[in-house]
């Protein structure tokens, strides 16, 4: 009897079979599914029910005989010829697997649970993962897709993990993962390669979302890269951000910049100039603000983008404001005060009569208005005779303007009345007229190719005056008032303040004959008193260093030599931002009463005249101001509700009160009037002494009162002092006389004159 037939013919007992059934569940992964055995099957073996029936012997049918190998090598041929089995027939495991499961035996819970280790390796160490092979590996070979399945059905996994789509091997990390908990071995891997390997990732951008990612000089984008700990470099054709860093930390950067843009928001803002505004004006409201401004085509459209509504505001207010200023001021009419010619005690040869003047670079302890152009800022002054001559104007070898000797002209050097020039601005009916003169200097601005400051006039060399007003002319220069403190109170120290928060708005002229006379204003002041001005939200509204102590280091030369905006922008911003009001100010432990006036309300047309004195060390802007009160009920609703919610915001308790903003435009009467400034002002009157025989008639000591304001624009964050002298009109002829015997006096005096020490320590 050949060997297959001895092992076949062998009995099996009971424990045997049963030990078989067991090592079959593990040997075996697919399960047939066929309905019964077949024939071959029944012929070779029958399962009995116990020891007591053994399994009948049948004769086995004979196998096909194939060539086998000796130990020696050569093959040895059956008795039957070589035949090929048919892949398709089913094997004998699956027909016996197939018994099985005919028979009804099918594994249950406490199958797989055998297979279940009692602990493992931590998921950080090298073994964890050849232990979650192993068990994986265990799962996928002793049970069936279907078994896998169902178990994860009897764990009552979630069904997104029981679902017939998925895999063999997903069901069996599944039991892992979710019943056995299992960390994933596939997360750890994931996170070990975010924390090692190194990507490069490029995220295309356009530029606003480029600008609006630098922030501030780069500073935001500076964040990020600390924050995420990648490099961040940007390349150009496309446009776009290149990082190079983990990979954990690029998903989350992805993530974030995704985030980022999603949440940008643009509007476009049509102009009431209608008119572009000048591309570094763009610029510079685009950093003041925090968002993109863009010009649209030639017709007054920008476009603005920013993070939220708050930036968003604030670059239309001053897109608003730019255009309107740059309109207005191209033409503001100027003239020039001429002296007359001091008598000299020696006599000087006729060519050295004749005073030259020339364009100097203008240096101030200020930054310039953040509407001028960016590039130089320059000065008409006469230039100083070498054989003792004085260059500035001795007033009581002159006269002044009080004296009435000299003249003043136009650019073509027509001369005109200047006190019937400021009578003649038209006189509404029940109004009250307040004629003011202000200090500062006329300043030329020359743009620069490059953008930086520079020193080169634009008219070089020395020139006769007549020939300078002729190139004023001709060339059509952009002048700029740029008020300043003179040095007639530089010594003098603060009294008597009041903290006053002004709103001023402004009509567009109608014509260029509107534009040089006269413009329709209205002005809005709110007083503020406090027990304790440091403790309280109005304090904000304030400054806290007098304007007056920086003008007086102007004999420490410590001014500011960059005029670049931009840059003086960037110099006071700490300064400022720390000044300007906000809604995050901790309120005093203490109680502080904070006291906030009526509003006034002031509306009329207002006339400038600007005066240009290359011989004094400071220029004069004459204004004419035709008002009368608007009382509470005809004030401009808009104005109204925001001076109750600045009440509220001031004098509440509340922390989470948020300052608001004033309306950026508004119809009144028939008119549209445009946000000029919203400003913090210091109000301070004080008196100084006019000397004796300033004026004809005047031969005594006379007070000047002058109206001193230490000012924080509340919109570009520029501070700036202005200081101006009022027209007593009930006084007549003799109130003009000591009003220009006032201008006189603060316009002609110069540092030197104040005996100031220069040797005074920079603090």
């Amino acid at each position: 009897m050949s060997s297959p037939l001895l092992r076949t013919s062998r009995s099996l007992c009971w424990s045997c079979l049963r030990w078989q059934r067991h090592r079959l569940y593990s040997s075996q992964a697919a399960l047939a599914t066929s309905a019964a055995p077949t024939c071959s099957l029944q012929q070779t073996v029958t399962v009995s029910a116990g020891p007591s029936n053994p399994p009948a012997r049948t004769k086995p049918q004979k196998r096909t005989q194939v060539p086998r190998e000796t130990k020696a090598g050569q093959l040895v041929e059956d008795e039957t010829p070589l035949q090929s089995r048919n892949p398709l027939e089913p094997t004998r495991v699956d027909l016996y697997l197939a018994s099985i499961h005919a028979a009804g035996l099918e594994p249950t819970l406490d199958d797989i649970e055998r297979c279940r280790s009692k602990r493992h390796s931590s998921p950080e160490s090298s073994k964890y993962a050849e232990e979650y092979n192993n068990l994986l590996d265990t799962l996928c070979r002793s049970f069936s897709k279907d078994q896998l399945r169902k178990f994860t059905e009897l764990y009552n996994l979630d069904p997104i993990w029981t679902r017939s789509s998925r895999r063999k091997v997903e069901y069996a990390e599944s039991i892992m993962e979710k019943q056995w908990n299992w960390p994933s071995l596939k997360e750890i891997e994931r996170r070990q390669r975010d924390k090692t390997e190194v990507v490069v990732k490029t995220f295309t951008v356009n530029p606003s979302q480029l600008f609006l990612l630098l922030g501030k000089d780069g500073a935001d984008l500076l964040q990020l890269s600390m924050q995420y700990n990648v490099h961040i470099s940007l390349a150009s054709n496309p446009l776009a951000l290149r990082v190079e860093g983990l990979r954990g930390a690029m998903k989350q950067l992805t993530e974030h910049l995704s985030e980022l843009k999603k949440g940008i928001i643009d509007e476009i803002v049509e102009l009431p100039s209608k008119q572009p505004i000048r591309q570094d004006l763009v610029q510079r409201i685009s950093r003041l603000a925090g968002a993109y401004v863009e010009n649209l085509g030639h017709k007054g459209k920008i476009r603005i983008c920013a993070k939220d509504t708050e930036k968003m505001d604030t670059a239309k207010r001053l897109a608003i404001r730019a255009s309107t200023e740059t309109q207005t001021g191209n033409f503001s009419p100027l003239l020039c005060y001429v002296p007359t010619k001091a008598k000299l005690e020696h006599p000087v040869a006729p060519s050295f009569m004749p005073h030259t003047y020339s364009i100097y670079p203008f240096l101030s302890p200020r930054s310039l208005p953040w509407t001028m152009i960016k590039g130089g800022s320059f000065r008409v002054r006469r230039v100083a005779d070498w054989l003792g001559a004085a260059a500035t104007e001795d007033t009581s070898e002159t006269g002044g303007l009080a004296g009435g000797q000299g003249k003043v002209v136009t650019k073509t050097e027509e001369s005109k009345d200047l006190e019937a020039l400021l009578r003649s601005a038209p006189k509404t009916p029940d109004h009250e007229r307040l004629v003011s003169a202000s200090f500062g200097h006329i300043v030329l601005g020359s743009p620069s190719p490059t953008g930086h400051s520079v020193l080169s006039p634009p008219l070089k060399g020395n020139w006769t005056l007549s020939k300078i007003l002729k190139w004023l002319y001709t060339s059509n220069v952009p002048l700029t008032f740029v008020p300043s403190l003179p040095a007639t109170l530089l010594n003098s120290p603060p009294s008597n303040q009041k903290v006053l928060h002004r709103v001023l708005y402004r009509t567009l002229p109608e014509s260029q004959l509107e534009n040089s006379l006269h413009q329709e204003l209205i002005k809005l002041e709110l007083e503020f008193s406090t027990s304790d001005m440091t403790g309280s939200k109005a304090a904000g509204l304030g400054h806290g260093d007098s304007d007056r102590v920086l003008a007086s280091d102007l004999s420490t030369l410590e001014l500011d030599v960059d005029h670049d905006t931009s840059s003086s922008l960037e110099l006071l911003q700490d300064s400022a931002t720390s000044e300007r009001p906000s809604m995050n100010v901790e309120p005093n432990p203490r109680e502080v009463i904070v006291n906030v006036s009526e509003a006034t309300c002031l509306e009329g047309i207002e006339s400038t005249l600007d005066v240009m004195m290359p011989d004094r060390p400071m220029d004069i802007q004459f204004t004419v101001f035709d008002h009368t009160d608007v009382c509470a009920g005809d004030q401009p609703p808009l104005l109204v509700e925001y001076t109750n919610q600045l009440r509220y915001f001031l004098t509440s308790q509340d922390r989470e009160a948020i300052q608001p903003q004033p309306p950026a435009t508004f119809n009144f009467r028939g008119r549209t009037y445009f946000l000029q400034t919203s400003l913090s002002v210091r109000k301070v009157i004080e008196t100084t002494q006019l000397p004796p025989g300033a004026g004809e008639n005047m031969e005594q000591f006379v007070s000047a009162r002058i109206i001193t304001e230490s000012v924080l624009d509340l919109e570009s964050n520029q501070k700036f002092t202005t200081s101006q002298v009022t027209l007593d009109h009930s006084a007549g002829q003799e109130a003009w006389t000591r009003f220009l015997a006032s201008c006189d006096l603060v316009s002609s005096a110069s540092v030197s004159a104040q005996g100031l020490k220069t040797d005074l320590s920079v603090p």
